[in-house]
């Protein structure tokens, strides 16, 4: 079994002092099975000298693996664009199905992060499209009869 890396002395760069000291005193306020997970960070930041790419691996993994439960929360399928750069997606776009699945197409590269609010932003906007199409379809039952630009301008009350 191969042994992990160590580093011959502890490092005495004052972002690592930083770094260990707010973990180990997060670790005083959390959870048992958090405390591990930040022990283990701090591990990792003992051994590599290096606490931001520790930090910035942390966050992406956390970050995908958030961006995967909110996903399939909303029953949405991801896929990373294979554009070229030219026609390079500028965020991320969903694709809605009649049915409310949806299939997210991300950036390539784009982090799961900024994926991830670019997601919540489009279920959002889904949501209230979902809203109006409810409203203009009770407006018509009670007896409206208008197109759905006159009844979104009756409606609205933000101008235009």
């Amino acid at each position: 079994m191969a042994e992990l890396p160590t580093a011959a002395a502890p490092s005495t760069k004052p972002e690592v002092a930083r770094a260990l000291a707010a973990i180990e005193a997060s670790t005083l306020l959390a959870e048992a099975d958090v405390a591990e997970c930040l022990t283990a960070i701090g591990d990792l930041i003992r051994i590599t000298g290096a606490p931001e790419t520790i930090f910035d691996w942390v966050l992406h993994v956390l970050g995908r693996e958030s961006l995967r439960q909110f996903a399939a929360q909303h029953h949405i399928t991801l896929h990373e664009s294979r554009a070229t750069d030219e026609e390079q997606l500028p965020r991320a776009a969903v694709i809605w199905t009649a049915g409310g699945d949806g299939m997210a197409i991300i950036p390539q590269g784009q982090r799961p992060t900024t994926a991830l609010l670019q997601l919540r932003e489009e279920v959002a906007l889904r949501a209230e499209e979902l809203q109006r199409a409810a409203d203009f379809q009770a407006s018509l039952r009670d007896g409206h009869v208008e197109t759905v630009g006159a009844w979104h301008a009756r409606t609205s009350t933000a101008g235009r």
